[in-house]
């Protein structure tokens, strides 16, 4: 559940964060989730890698990382995910960052899904963290 002590209005969002080594597209997102051709959740997952990449711009590089999130309201709550996107981060990984909406134009039902539950994947080229980055 999501919880806001400011101007509440009856939609919400979760910000997100992904890291990857060499590129975002559509095949890296599925295989880090673990799906298949044959996954009964494809098209699901399809229209979250969609809203994602619509949704998302890059961190620029060589700037203090804190700094940028909390300016641009990027809430990663644990110590451990943050320092998890830093060390990525520092070693030339891509970051983007976004928002998942419940109002979601492209994503509808994913955006509404990802923007009430908390999530992170981690793979070896990929990282992707909507986990407690509501706000």
């Amino acid at each position: 559940m999501k919880i806001n002590n400011g101007f509440v209005t009856n939609s919400s969002s979760t910000s997100f964060v992904v890291c990857t080594k060499n590129g975002l597209n559509k095949e890296k997102v599925l295989d880090a989730f673990g799906l298949t051709s044959e996954s009964l959740l494809l098209n699901f997952y399809e229209k979250l890698y969609y809203a994602i990449d619509q949704h998302k711009e890059l961190v620029p590089p060589n700037i203090d990382l804190e700094s940028f999130f909390e300016e641009h309201r990027i809430y990663i709550n644990d110590p451990e995910d943050f320092l998890e996107i830093k060390r990525r981060y520092d070693f030339g990984e891509k970051i983007y960052y976004g928002k998942l909406s419940d109002s979601g134009d492209y994503g509808r039902m994913i955006e509404a899904f990802y923007s009430h539950e908390s999530i992170v994947v981690i793979g070896d080229d990929i990282y992707f963290n909507a986990k407690d980055s509501a706000y």
